[in-house]
């Protein structure tokens, strides 16, 4: 008899592997399917996927527009929360099943855990993406501040001279749009520039205080949960409180009149390198009770100017800029939808190579 059965090589895939029927319902699971949702097979079987991922419609949707379509579809970055305080990165692939006769009888569900290295590659890529905007950014800001200051210099001469009150409403105008403009081109040199950041012990907590107190008080509710144990990190102060600042800010304003803001620390070892070897890591997260990301931003969310505010509420920087930070603190941001809370991820490495 062979040694390789198909249990055998089932067991020993390191994808997880989920096996669904025609109503999703879990019937067979692979052993790393139990290590990766942090459950035994006697707790997994016949359980519908909807109540094991649940606030999960990813693996749903992507499950059912396999059988549509009647083949293989992948979703390469997922978040899903199979258990309380089990937050995972991984990509997912829904393969349909079929029998003998070419009915469809269920689905396999393909789950791979994202390791670190891969999700550093991907922040990396999007700073590469932002690097390229560098010099377009500072050629058109350094050139287009210079008129602005004449066009708001040629205002206020008229303004001095006198005149109807319409040209004072005018000129006052033109003041106004030209500094609101020249707001936003340093921004956009803040994004660009290059800075030489400082690399001293930063208590992240004394930044996370200092940024509430730099926001507007308001009807949010703000909760903190910080870990006492939480070491200093070495980094820059001024740019990791523009990071938090930045992320703060957003969290308010989805929150809302009624909602809550919400602020943890504690210390992490799920990033994961090769070989299962981890790095300790500051992990702060910034969770708020709003309604949510759309979708149709969330991929692009951390690219300059684009935004789900109402046009001027937002120019679409904050985000851009936070994953610059982050980028070049040697860390990594991660968004996921746990519930009815919006929740933004800082890993900061606790030691800087």
């Amino acid at each position: 008899m062979s040694p390789f059965t198909p249990g055998l090589l089932w067991d020993h895939l390191t994808t997880g592997v989920i096996a669904l029927d025609g109503d999703g319902v879990v019937r067979a699971v692979n052993n790393a399917a139990e290590r990766l949702l942090g459950r035994g097979r006697n707790h997994l079987l016949g359980v519908p996927l909807a109540a094991l991922l649940p606030g999960h419609p990813v693996a749903l949707d992507l499950i059912h527009r396999a059988r549509n379509l009647a083949m293989p579809c992948r979703v390469r970055s997922a978040q899903i929360n199979p258990a309380p305080g089990l937050l995972l990165s991984v990509s997912l692939t829904a393969v349909p099943l079929e029998n003998g006769e070419g009915e469809q009888v269920g689905a396999l569900l393909q789950l791979e855990e994202m390791g670190a290295l891969e999700r550093i590659e991907e922040g990396q890529r999007l700073h590469d993406t932002l690097d390229s905007l560098e010099t377009l950014a500072m050629t058109v800001a350094h050139e287009v501040k210079n008129p602005l200051a004449g066009i708001r210099g040629v205002a206020q001469l008229l303004e001095m001279e006198g005149g109807s009150s319409s040209v004072a409403t005018c000129t006052a105008l033109i003041c106004t749009e030209v500094d609101r403009i020249s707001r936003l081109l340093d921004e956009l040199l803040g994004l660009a520039e290059g800075h030489s950041q400082s690399d001293d012990p930063v208590n992240v907590h004394e930044v996370l205080d200092h940024v509430l107190r730099l926001c507007p008080p308001g009807p949010a509710r703000i909760e903190r949960d910080y870990d006492p144990s939480l070491p200093a990190i070495r980094g820059d102060r001024d740019r990791l409180v523009q990071l938090f600042l930045n992320l703060v800010r957003n969290a308010l304003d989805a929150a809302g009149a009624t909602g809550t803001l919400s602020l943890h620390t504690r210390v992490s070892t799920q990033v994961r390198f090769e070989q299962g070897r981890r790095q300790r890591h500051i992990l702060v997260e910034v969770r708020d009770d709003g309604p949510g990301i759309a979708e149709s931003v969330r991929a692009r969310m951390f690219l300059p100017f684009v935004t789900s505010k109402p046009k001027g509420a937002g120019n679409g920087l904050g985000l851009a800029i936070v994953q610059k930070i982050v980028h070049d603190h040697g860390g990594m941001v991660e968004v996921a939808r746990q519930g009815e809370q919006t929740i933004f991820r800082i890993l900061l490495p606790m030691s800087r190579p």
